[in-house]
């Protein structure tokens, strides 16, 4: 399908629709309708770290052992936790997955826009889980156990960032994001501490060096693309990273296949990550229509392009003492 944005401006919701020939294709033209029907576009925040490298998609084989992942000259690693309870020490692994990245942009996104390390989850776990557009479903395939899983890895483990330029190098190193959060019971089987909780704690406080770095390294984003992509970790990715990338590029570049396997992840090898790449960034330019992006064969072609939020937004809405990454 042609440029879906270009399409609906000439044809219409009805007319563009009635041509989709695949449910996929309907949903990106819906999409595309939507991001361009809003008025206002609320702004989300993430530490521009976690945009140069990725998350795990699924939980590793040893979630035990440290993440690593390099993206040129920025390296990411995330060192698994433990969790002392009343009369054992429980492992805990890296975090993973598509909520996993939901928890982490809602924590620094109420960060960024208080400018406070404390970040408040809401009266209920259920009211924390409508803030980040997830069932309120309880039972073994509902949201409750996973998200707090995946908030207590986030919790536990410690991220260093190493940034390297030139002879400088700039880090934040074996830090935890957050300084404490007791979503569990102390005396919580280790088996059931994911399908447990004490009384609701309303409020996270981000460590003081996690918040610091932050608060000079946020990229903005928009909730509104966060929203749609929510189902699929590999699409938040890329469009993290692009909204990352592109305006700041001056020029065209190619960022080969193999190098986006080492920023985005992938088992199965680039061939492979590069099929599921293209799939995905279609998805991605339904919500990012500015984003001037085309994959090639030898990896995907990036143009300089406009910010997925407006720069007159940001400018209104970001903190003073907040740098744009």
């Amino acid at each position: 399908m042609a440029d879906v944005h270009q399409q609906l401006m000439l044809h219409g919701l009805e007319q563009v629709m009635a041509t989709a020939d695949s449910a996929a294709e309907r949903r990106r033209v819906r999409w595309a309708h939507e991001m361009m029907s809003l008025e206002n576009d609320t702004i989300n925040y993430l530490h521009s770290g976690f945009a140069q490298a990725a998350l795990p998609h699924r939980e590793p084989k040893n979630p035990l052992e440290p993440w690593v992942r390099r993206n040129g000259a920025y390296q990411l690693i995330i060192r698994p936790g433990i969790l002392p309870l009343k009369d054992k020490i429980v492992d805990i692994g890296v975090p993973y997955g598509t909520k996993a990245r939901l928890i982490m942009i809602y924590f620094q996104t109420e960060a960024v826009r208080s400018q406070s390390q404390l970040v408040d989850l809401g009266p209920t776990m259920a009211s924390w889980l409508r803030k980040m557009g997830l069932s309120t479903s309880g039972g073994p395939r509902g949201s409750y156990a996973p998200v707090r899983e995946q908030a207590l890895r986030i919790a536990r483990c410690e991220f260093t960032m190493r940034f390297e330029r030139g002879s400088a190098e700039a880090r934040l190193a074996d830090q935890r994001i957050v300084d404490g959060m007791d979503l569990w019971r102390d005396d919580s089987d280790a088996e059931d501490l994911f399908r447990t909780g004490g009384e609701w704690v309303r409020h996270v406080k981000l460590s003081e060096a996690f918040f610091e770095h932050l608060m000079e390294h946020s990229v903005p984003l928009s909730e509104e693309a966060i929203a749609r992509l929510k189902h699929s970790s590999l699409a938040l990715d890329l469009y993290v990273w692009l909204t990352y990338r592109l305006h700041a590029l001056k020029r065209e570049i190619t960022v080969p296949w193999h190098a986006l396997s080492d920023h985005f992840g992938s088992e199965s090898g680039h061939r492979v990550l590069a099929f599921r790449l293209k799939e995905v960034l279609k998805d991605v330019l339904a919500v990012y229509p500015e984003a001037n992006v085309e994959a090639s064969g030898r990896g995907l072609v990036l143009k300089p392009s406009k910010p997925s939020v407006a720069v007159s937004s940001v400018a209104v809405k970001l903190p003073s003492r907040l740098k744009r990454a």
